[in-house]
């Protein structure tokens, strides 16, 4: 509590060392989570934010990521289309407002989009902000500074790009991209003045002293929002079958990352269905959002279960 009331006052911030110990913490652990809860409610009260996520092209894709089942090296039978008409993509988002969504995130597969799937972009986008008020987060790869800067133009409101796992782990992950080639987009994004949403994937083997170098390297970019998710071992992936966390691994790693980001929008993202159990009540008091309803190729929760679980925990969801 010494540690979360200091940070709120500005003297100081949490160490590496400090953030490994709550990983680590054993007897100490409850009052940690307390002061988590603490620092989260000071900054931003009972407030939560909902993401709606498009899978808006899907399938295809020449990256080799090993978790993902768009991926060339993924067995998984997964419906594959291209991008979809600027009229379904504002259906969507149209259902997306009335479920209360603040977010609506548009993914693309592939290593970046053509010129033509930018300009589709770029038609819709300023629609489904004038129309609905929703703020506008896109998934699309490696972005290069034209379509940047095009996109900033149309008033995307966010650029998501995940460093996903460790620099010491990312060979065991994917061989045709590196650590360094994500980085490197998000500095282009961050030159451009774009919101960067970024986080990553936990669960694909990395240490927990790995895990802490890569959430203050992702600090250190000074993401909008950082996304956490927990592996979904896909079957037909490289990573079929692999399961490592626990419940309590999970909610450690949440609390921790509040403590890191304390004035940052923090997500629950994918895998929480899963990997929380009955403890994701728990993790969703530390968080400022969360996705409601499907990811990419996984089924989410029901969204009417999701919501009667934000209100029994007296949750305020924003622009419901």
């Amino acid at each position: 509590m010494t540690l979360a009331q200091d940070i709120l006052a500005g003297n100081r911030e949490i160490t590496e060392e400090e953030a490994l110990n709550i990983l680590h913490s054993k007897e100490d652990w409850w009052s940690i989570f307390a002061a988590a809860v603490y620092l989260k409610n000071q900054v931003t009260q009972n407030s939560l934010r909902l993401n709606v996520l498009l899978s808006a092209k899907q399938g295809i894709c020449n990256e080799d990521c090993g978790y993902c089942a768009q991926s060339r090296r993924s067995k998984e039978d997964i419906e594959k289309y291209g991008l979809v008409p600027n009229a379904v993509i504002l259906k969507k988002a149209i259902l997306a407002k009335k479920n209360h969504a603040s977010v609506f995130c548009i993914a693309l597969s592939g290593t970046k989009p053509s010129k033509r799937e930018v300009n589709q972009l770029c038609e819709i986008i300023p629609t489904i902000k004038s129309r609905l008020g929703l703020e506008i987060c896109l998934s699309a790869g490696f972005v290069d500074d034209k379509q940047l800067a095009q996109l900033k133009n149309a008033g995307i409101d966010r650029i998501n790009h995940n460093l996903n796992t460790p620099r010491e782990n990312y060979r065991k992950i994917a061989t045709t991209h590196n650590y360094d080639d994500r980085c490197a987009t998000l500095e282009r994004v961050n030159e451009h003045q774009i919101d960067v949403c970024s986080g990553f994937i936990c669960g694909m083997g990395e240490t927990d002293e790995e895990l802490v170098e890569l959430a203050f390297d992702l600090k250190s970019r000074n993401p909008f929002s950082i996304p956490v998710n927990f592996l979904l071992a896909i079957e037909g992936t490289p990573l079929e079958g692999k399961n490592e966390l626990t419940p309590l691994k999970c909610l450690k790693i949440m609390t921790m990352m509040r403590f890191i980001f304390p004035n940052k929008e923090l997500r629950l993202s994918a895998g929480r269905e899963k990997h929380f159990n009955f403890l994701q009540p728990m993790a969703l008091l530390l968080v400022n959002s969360t996705f409601l309803g499907d990811y990419l190729t996984e089924e989410g929760e029901n969204k009417n279960v999701d919501l009667d679980l934000l209100e029994n925990l007296a949750l305020d969801i924003e622009n419901s």
